[in-house]
């Protein structure tokens, strides 16, 4: 991740003569007489860095725009440019000292609004590469994203906080906001943030779901009253399974019968319309033997009335006198031997119409005898099929008898299935319904209290140790065993609580907890803005005339070695402001501003112009 150094902060008002300071990328040590502006440095880099506001001072009317300059790992400038105030800050990415009409690259609202990256807090987490990083909000479990404004608040330590009783993690002393704090010290430590996991019901969740459960649970009793049968999921589809079983054979023998029947009703229907086109062939035949009869009884009395005729007809030619019976013809007008050749022109007409006529009745009764084949053939026929239709008729009949319970055996396996299955879904309603309950936030056990403080050992371990290694540096007496309560973010050395001590050693282990936790980071390439500003660590520095009688008063060697692990040992840039005069060993090592102290040529951070600076 980037880092941030601070590189100036400068005050701008038309007409007034700039107020600023150069920030050294190492230690910068401001110190001097109260009341010349020191902690005003302090206080003007943390609303640069999105606090709410910065009370005026009398030294600084006059003063409209405060610019702050940054620098970032990979070598870029910017500079924050903010109102006394105003509620947003511009950002140049360049390094401006005066006052610009030019247009910042970028307008931002000083508050940090998770929803929005148009805000100061945003921007400086994304230039660093972790913006999005969450941590615990409450002890429910929700969680919110990290702000610029978490880490400003372990760093920028102003006066107040440095001697303060409270925890060095609790930065607001605000209850609500101690799980967040807890929170973000473990994101420090850790490098890890807070997964966005389950998160235990509010007390309005929880009254609804109350009420949601008393329905579901009224919703269960009715459905549990609908079952009839007295057995669970499992035993009913073990039930429906049989009876599927069991339909699915009935079903199968019901179609085998249902195809022999249709095959047979098919012959049944083949056979009746064969049937009846022999009989229709039959009474055809029999129709025309009928008319053959009356042509066959024509023709026996043609031939029988022809016999009678030659015969007749011989006997009255050759008996009767008178007219001709042949011609007609008158006796005068008869010749001699007339009978005779009209007998024998009569004998041979009759003969010729007695053999045309036989012939005639011959081909008849032949034709005849094929038609009564015919018929007797037809008559074979329907008989046949008379017999076939019978024996289907009886299969038929056996089908159905064999049908009939089928159909009944099916229509009750069906019904018993319909049961079960309205029976599995009601279970199957009462089921979602149980889910439903036990989704419900009352209705399952509420997960565990999200736990800040669950910091791993290892890394409790090792800040404690970093922190020890920062008071034995500093010299500060005792062994200075540190331990780390994460549950109550309370520091104590020795097993004394750091709350419990005096003010002088609250504040050198507050100094001591900033300059391990940003030691420590940075070595190890974890979370950290990159700079420390630390107001008044040392300030209740005593003579060492005092330490018997008050052994945590510190002593020289105590502010001398603090300053000289800062040269030594940097936890990156550090900002120290202090009354007392820092050693003059690291004269030539840090970049030190005197405030109206002895020799100093600045009387206080804002230059004397118009008046002299409050004292």
């Amino acid at each position: 991740m980037n880092r941030l150094t601070l590189v100036h902060l400068t005050f701008l008002g038309m007409g007034k003569t700039p107020a600023a300071v150069e920030f050294d990328p190492g230690l910068t040590v401001v110190y001097g007489g109260s009341d010349t502006g020191k902690s005003y440095i302090e206080k003007s880099v943390d609303y640069m860095l999105g606090a709410g506001e910065l009370k005026p001072i009398p030294e600084s009317k006059g003063y409209s725009r405060i610019l702050l300059g940054l620098r970032v790992d990979d070598g870029r400038v910017m500079t924050l440019s903010r109102g006394l105030e105003d509620s947003t800050i511009d950002v140049y990415n360049h390094d401006v000292r005066t006052l610009t009409a030019g247009p910042a690259d970028a307008t931002l609202s000083f508050k940090h609004n998770p929803n929005s990256q148009g805000n100061i807090s945003r921007y400086l987490l994304k230039t660093l590469g972790i913006d999005g990083l969450k941590i615990l909000r409450n002890s429910l479990g929700k969680v919110r994203l990290l702000s610029y404004r978490d880490l400003v608040r372990l760093s920028v330590i102003d006066v107040t906080r440095m001697g303060a009783e409270r925890p060095p993690t609790l930065t607001t002393g605000m209850p609500q906001n101690e799980t967040g704090e807890k929170s973000v010290l473990k994101l420090l430590l850790t490098g890890t943030d807070e997964p966005a996991g389950p998160t235990a019901p509010t007390r309005e969740e929880k009254k609804i779901g109350k009420g949601q459960v008393a329905i579901l649970d009224r919703l269960i009793n009715d459905n549990r009253s609908k079952l009839t049968i007295a057995a669970n999921q499992s035993e009913l589809r073990e039930q429906l399974t049989r009876l599927q079983s069991s339909l699915d054979a009935v079903t199968s023998r019901t179609s085998q019968l249902i195809t022999s029947r249709s095959t047979l009703v098919r012959r049944r229907r083949d056979l009746e319309a064969s049937g009846s086109a022999a009989q229709q062939r039959a009474s055809e035949v029999r129709e025309l033997l009928a008319r053959f009869t009356l042509l066959r009884q024509q023709y026996e009395s043609d031939l029988e009335r022809l016999r009678m005729v030659g015969e007749a007809g011989n006997l009255l030619g050759y008996f009767q006198t008178g007219t001709c019976v042949f011609c007609g013809a008158e006796p005068e007008h008869q010749h001699p031997g007339h009978h005779l050749a009209e007998t024998t022109q009569l004998a041979a007409a009759v003969a010729a119409e007695q053999r045309k006529t036989t012939e005639l009745h011959r081909d008849l009764l032949s034709t005849t005898g094929d038609l009564e084949a015919q018929a007797a053939d037809l008559n074979a026929e329907s008989a046949a099929h008379a017999e076939q239709l019978t024996h289907i008729d009886s299969e038929l009949c056996a089908l159905e008898e064999q049908l009939e319970p089928l159909a009944t055996d099916t229509s009750e396996v069906i019904a018993a299935r319909s049961r079960l299955e309205q029976e599995l879904a009601i279970h199957a309603q009462i089921e979602q319904m149980e889910d439903m309950k036990a989704s419900l936030s009352d209705a399952v056990p509420a997960p565990p209290p999200a736990r800040a403080d669950g910091i791993p050992a290892a890394d409790i371990a090792d800040f404690e140790q970093a922190i020890h290694q920062t008071l034995q540096a500093w010299d500060v007496p005792g062994e200075n065993r540190v331990t780390y309560n994460p549950t109550t973010a309370e520091v104590s050395v020795d097993g004394r609580p750091r709350g419990s001590r005096g003010q002088g050693m609250r504040s050198i282990i507050h100094a001591a907890f900033t300059v391990s936790l940003a030691r420590r980071n940075t070595t190890r390439g974890l979370i950290h803005p990159g700079f420390i500003m630390l107001d008044s660590p040392v300030v209740t520095y005593r003579q060492p005339e005092n330490r018997e009688a008050n052994p945590e008063l510190m002593t020289h060697d105590v502010v001398e070695h603090f300053y000289q692990d800062l040269i030594d040992n940097p936890p990156g840039q550090v900002i120290i402001i202090e009354n007392g005069t820092p050693p003059a060993a690291i004269a030539e090592q840090a970049r030190i501003y005197a405030f109206s102290a002895d020799d100093s040529e600045r009387l206080g951070f804002f230059p004397p112009q118009e008046q002299t600076p409050t004292d």
